[in-house]
């Protein structure tokens, strides 16, 4: 997981868009914005910044998107 990328994803698009490009990806296997190598971590950055900018546009700053995000994966987690 690459917060930095994550984070410029949910910046700079909707979450459609996001879905979107994961979709694509999923179906092609080209990633239409790259973040990284690996096509997992890629996959991850879709989905991961399509919540993170869910929880932007509920009104949440991206400092607390990205704590209330980290909450539901710590839960998932322990």
């Amino acid at each position: 997981m690459d917060l930095k990328s994550i984070k410029h994803l949910a910046e700079s698009y909707t979450v459609g868009e996001l879905t979107k490009f994961a979709d694509d990806f999923e179906s092609t296997g080209v990633a239409p914005v790259k973040t990284q190598d690996d096509p997992g971590d890629q996959m991850s950055d879709y989905l991961m910044g399509a919540e993170l900018r869910t929880l932007i546009d509920k009104g949440l700053s991206m400092p607390e998107a990205v704590r209330e995000f980290s909450k539901r994966v710590r839960g998932v987690l322990s």
